[in-house]
């Protein structure tokens, strides 16, 4: 079973790329400083060479804007800024290729007497320098533009602008003035390469679903290979000729003695990085082979999750059809339905949950959340699990309210799934305590029951993926092992941590999540009101090709006060808009005749639709679909099956 290609670590990537923003951006401003104060050392880091030109400064400066922009999602800020960079870096080059001067080459100069060595006139930079900002200035504006398809070429035009930038550093490097000192053909003064060099590298790193970021990126044998194999011979290479030409400097070693001394060292190097890799390698493919071995056993323990609540469903349906009536059987096999449905929908979307976190896509919709509400949402969805076992849950909260910039649903379901856990493995009048406490500027919270244990050899992996502490085909306790794994992914994204301790088999175990607080502690009114239930009567048009589902729904809708109509189909759901003029659509995306989309569109393209609330209620729901609801005029995207309480909740918060 093969492993996915996915990113590695884009969150990683963006902080590197924000951080190499912000250093361009600084130098940019510390060089034109040193011509604005006449200090030449601020633009000639050497002391000695070339100096950067300020409208070189002016430029790098434009781009690490408009880099800062595209990290920071507000691509579109960052056209104008690369039009400008493009614009001057062609200007330029255009004085070169015709012997001309367009007359803004000594605008920034201050009148300043140095800085001229290497340039063909003051204040202009070399041809180098000139063909990077064109490059550079491109590829921010493809980055900028709304074509995803044009980004392949941002990589291509940043690997021109290293090379140019890397052959100029070699010669400061080794002393080759010929590579960065000829004023008509490689001019360029170093602090400009090096910015343009980490400029180039930014745009690379900018767009990691293209190489050569993709290969780099690939949790995949030749990412890993890669990732281990190129850093260390772009730094080896170099530091040999390096290290040998400082030998022949300092009179050492003649220069048969140096060259037998670099081919040794070379050799011995290659040989050690070959090994190193190697070793990375066979690691990776250890760690396959039981992710396969993993996976097998997980694709067992779900078609045996799996068919666990369908069996009840199915007796409880039977029971529907035999009740004649008998309310006391028909009300048992509602809750049973009930319970099970829950439990499949949990098992489903902690899969889908998973999957989305693995491939980068999990996006979590902070806000202002105090604590303890979740910890108790959390507690009432245990409390059942735990009352059934005839288990004591113990819950300690803080006087104080804390408050944390999260995602209160995600939270709420990392702290479930850690009951969920102790709650399993606690066994019969087990006792299970929460605890919450805050420490400086972190929230603490702890999960300890008196169960089973974690073994000292599955404590490194309790939270790997499909891991399971009970691997027995008798092991009474559900689960596919993917819950702890997920709750460790949803806290480090929300930037904590979760640790697991135990003393061993059957001395209990503790988990602790550690979390960032707010820094303004203090509650806003509106968390000081308590809300009322509120009912709204509205007219709703039920769009599902599925006829149960609509039917259904309908059903619930107005039991609660509404008005509902029902279409199957997208052209039945045009026409029947056009003549209910429905305050709220509940739509479906797969349809026949027509999907989803193109109707909320049609519907969205009419004067009356402008205040109808439209809401997706479909089973598709990766964050591409959400973006195409948001594209195609919904209001809302809800994924099936939905929570009738969050429905009600939002057709109470809307108007009619």
């Amino acid at each position: 079973m093969s492993i996915p290609l996915t990113i590695v670590a884009p969150r990683g990537l963006r902080k590197l790329s924000v951080v190499l923003g912000l250093c361009t951006f600084i130098a940019s401003v510390v060089s034109f400083s040193g011509w604005m104060f006449d200090i030449p050392r601020l633009t000639s880091w050497l002391d000695s060479e070339m100096s950067t030109q300020p409208n070189t400064t002016v430029l790098i400066a434009l781009a690490s804007i408009a880099i800062l922009c595209i990290q920071y999602g507000y691509n579109r800020f960052a056209v104008v800024p690369g039009a400008l960079v493009a614009l001057g870096g062609g200007l330029n080059l255009l004085q070169y290729m015709f012997d001309a001067d367009f007359g803004f080459n000594h605008q920034l100069l201050f009148a300043r007497e140095w800085g001229h060595t290497g340039t063909l006139m003051p204040g202009r930079f070399g041809p180098p320098a000139s063909i990077a900002f064109v490059l550079i200035g491109m590829s921010l504006m493809v980055l900028g533009l709304r074509d995803i398809s044009a980004r392949r070429y941002v990589s291509a035009m940043a690997l021109v602008v290293v090379l140019l930038m890397g052959f100029s550093l070699l010669g400061y490097l080794f002393g080759a003035r010929d590579f960065y000192a000829i004023p008509w053909l490689s001019a360029i003064a170093l602090p400009s390469a090096i910015m343009l060099m980490a400029l180039a590298v930014n745009l690379i790193i900018s767009v990691p679903q293209h190489q050569p970021m993709l290969l780099l990126c690939e949790r995949s044998s030749a990412g890993s290979m890669a990732r281990t194999v190129l850093p260390i011979l772009l730094v080896m290479i170099p530091l040999f000729i390096s290290l040998r030409n400082k030998g022949y400097q300092l009179g050492l070693f003649d220069v048969g003695t140096g060259r037998a001394l670099g081919a040794a060292m070379l050799m011995l190097g290659v040989v050690s990085l070959m090994w190193i890799a190697l070793l990375a390698l066979r690691r990776r493919e250890q760690r396959e082979r039981e992710m396969d071995r993993r996976k097998d056993e997980f694709i067992a323990t779900l078609a045996h999750e799996l068919r666990n609540p369908l069996a009840p469903i199915s007796n409880a349906i039977s029971m529907l059809k035999l009740a004649q009536g008998n309310a006391e059987i028909t009300g048992r096999a509602t809750e049973m339905i009930e319970r099970q449905t829950a439990h499949l929908v949990r098992l489903v979307d902690d899969l889908l949950d998973l999957s989305r976190i693995s491939r980068g896509k999990m996006e979590l919709r902070r806000k202002r959340i105090e604590l303890a509400t979740v910890i108790k949402q959390a507690v009432e969805t245990c409390s059942p699990i735990a009352e059934a076992a005839g288990q004591e849950l113990i819950v300690e909260l803080p006087t104080e309210s804390i408050y944390l910039d999260a995602d209160p649903v995600r939270l709420a379901q990392v702290v479930s799934n850690i009951l969920h856990n102790a709650c399993k493995f606690a066994g019969p009048q087990g006792c299970i305590k929460l605890a919450v406490e805050r420490h400086n500027d972190k929230v603490v919270i702890t999960v300890k029951d008196n169960g089973i244990g974690i073994p000292p050899d599955l404590l490194g992996f309790i939270f790997e993926m499909f891991s399971q502490v009970d691997q027995s085909l008798e092991r009474s306790q559900s689960g596919l092992g993917i819950g702890l794994t997920l709750a460790k992914q949803l806290v480090e994204l929300h930037d904590g941590s979760i640790e697991a301790h135990s003393e061993g088999a059957g001395k209990g175990s503790e988990f602790t999540i550690r979390l960032p607080v707010t820094i303004n502690q203090a509650a806003s009114p509106g968390e000081l009101q308590s809300l009322a239930d509120v009912r709204v009567k509205s007219r709703i048009l039920i769009v599902d090709d599925n006829l149960d589902s609509a039917r259904s729904l309908s059903e619930v809708l107005n039991l609660s006060g509404s008005e509902t109509f029902v279409a199957h189909d997208g052209e039945e759901a045009i026409a029947a808009a056009e003549k209910l003029r429905p305050d709220v659509i509940l739509l479906d995306i797969g349809l026949p005749k027509l999907n989803g989309f193109d109707v909320c569109r049609h519907i969205r393209a009419n004067p009356w639709a402008k205040n109808i609330l439209i809401i997706a209620l479909t089973g598709w729901g990766q964050e591409e679909d959400r973006r195409k609801s948001t594209e195609a005029g919904f209001d809302v995207h809800l994924v099936k099956p939905v929570s009738v309480a969050e429905l009600f909740s939002l057709l109470a918060r809307s108007p009619s």
